[in-house]
């Protein structure tokens, strides 16, 4: 009886532990272009997901929920297939609040005398992120302590991954982005990725792709965010830059609809940037 009472807590626990969840908006839905394909669901966080074909119900729940633009209570089985959904009535942000840590200012990227001031600021950054953090979280908390601890005024570089890439690769994830600086090196200036998760020094932009690519593609480096929304099938991925304040990839597309910049860090985004990376509360 008493291993039977182990099995069984073993199974329950392993079950548990297969699973995720998160709040989150659904971004977009690939339906595939064949009609067999599995549709994939492309979540705010930057994950990629799928649901049971089968589940008319729940795919109904992610089209209101993209139309709508309400925010979700997902759980994921370790294929990151949603297993359960749940309507969320507010955005689950412990910190609402919008208000300036400093004026709007006209962004103007740091430029470092050598790399290693690079690496100086490199290695310096926080490394004891959860191991579950999503990538926006971190990048932000980064830029943010290098701009009020050491007023670095530092940039950020987003890969996105297209609907092409995902499906060939099943990769999980529909963009990525870090902080990026720009030093003087060989008497020019340079742009290097400061990836502190993935990377173990500042590097090259096409470096740094490279590790996420399966195909060491190039990716193109587009102005707008419509650019690489609107190509999906072209190449593999495309890349965009931006300044520090830039928390999540609706704020590249706010820019581009409403062409006003982001030009300061909000409290909210800050305290939750914190909270979900670095579990540190402000």
């Amino acid at each position: 009886m008493r291993s039977l009472l182990v099995l069984i807590f073993v199974l329950s626990t392993s079950w548990v532990m297969a699973q995720s969840q998160v709040s989150t908006q659904v971004h977009d839905i690939d339906v595939g272009q064949n009609g067999d394909e599995q549709p994939l669901i492309y979540l705010s966080t930057g994950q990629v997901v799928s649901y049971s074909l089968g589940d008319k119900l729940v795919f109904d729940q992610l089209k209101d929920a993209l139309k709508n633009k309400t925010w979700l209570f997902l759980t994921l089985n370790n294929q990151r297939e949603i297993i359960s959904v749940r309507l969320l009535n507010f955005p689950p942000s412990l910190f609402p609040s919008q208000k300036s840590h400093n004026s709007d200012e006209i962004f103007n990227p740091s430029i470092l005398k050598d790399l290693d001031q690079a690496k100086s600021f490199f290695h310096e950054a926080r490394i004891d992120a959860k191991e579950e953090s999503q990538c926006f979280n971190r990048a932000h908390v980064w830029t943010y302590e290098w701009r009020t601890k050491k007023n670095l005024y530092a940039s950020k570089a987003w890969l996105f991954f297209t609907r092409k890439f995902i499906r060939k690769h099943k990769f999980e994830w529909w963009f990525h982005v870090a902080p990026m600086v720009h030093v003087v090196h060989e008497g020019k200036v340079r742009e290097r990725v400061m990836d502190i998760k993935y990377a173990n020094s500042p590097i090259k932009l096409k470096h740094w792709t490279d590790i996420f690519m399966r195909d060491n593609a190039d990716c193109p480096v587009v102005e707008n965010y419509s650019d690489q929304a609107l190509h999906p099938e072209s190449v593999s991925c495309f890349l965009m830059k931006s300044s520090m304040y830039y928390y999540q990839p609706v704020d590249l597309e706010q820019l581009e609809i409403t062409g006003l910049a982001k030009s300061r860090w909000l409290e909210g985004e800050v305290k939750q940037s914190y909270l979900e990376a670095f579990d540190v509360t402000l």
